[in-house]
This record gives structure tokens, sequence and C-alpha cells, in this order.
């Protein structure tokens, strides 16, 4: 249900080079260049040379979802589960009286 921004981020799949090091963010696709870069704001990544595994798995996939060829995130995302921090509200449970604001 995430938006493509949101399954791309923080990386960015490009038909040119537009951040220069374009052999470093080459990538084949189908017999087309592609250039995918990494927003360097994001604190949550270690820079180096990927694995050929990540490159075939994890680069392909937001390709083609850059490419909208694929929906589903399989290898780009991680499944998260709630330890239920939140409890059922029923509408009787709120005071929306302006006071509270």
């Amino acid at each position: 249900m995430k938006p493509k921004a949101c399954k791309l981020w923080p990386f960015k799949v490009l038909d040119k080079p537009k951040y220069g090091h374009a052999g470093d963010a080459f990538y084949n696709y189908g017999g087309n260049g592609f250039y995918v870069y990494a927003d360097s704001n994001c604190l949550g990544l270690t820079y180096g040379i990927p694995k050929q595994s990540y490159v075939c798995s994890v680069v392909r996939e937001f390709v083609e979802i850059a490419l909208e060829r694929r929906v589903a995130q399989i290898a780009t995302t991680r499944k998260v589960t709630f330890a239920q921090p939140y409890t059922l509200l029923r509408s009787g449970d709120i005071d929306l009286r302006a006071d509270y604001f």
C-alpha cells in the first residue's frame, strides 16, 4: 500500500547519470542502462561495494519498482510485527471538548 516514492527511498533510479560516479551507479536491466543512487542523507546506509547477491535481488527490485514492473516488495522491505501498543478506543472513550486543544 506504500506509494512508489516510499518503496524506493532512499534510492533513486534514473535513466541518465545525475550525481556523478556513473560507473559505480550503473545497473544493466534487460539491456537498458540505469543509474541507481543512494540518498546520502539517510543515516542507516552502509557504503561500499555491494555483494553480487545484493545487486541481483535488492537493486533489481528497486529498478523494477521504479519501472512499475513490480508492485510487491520482497527484498527491499522488512516485515514489521507490532507488539500491540495500542488499545481499541470506542467513541465514548474520547472527550473532544474544545478546552483540550
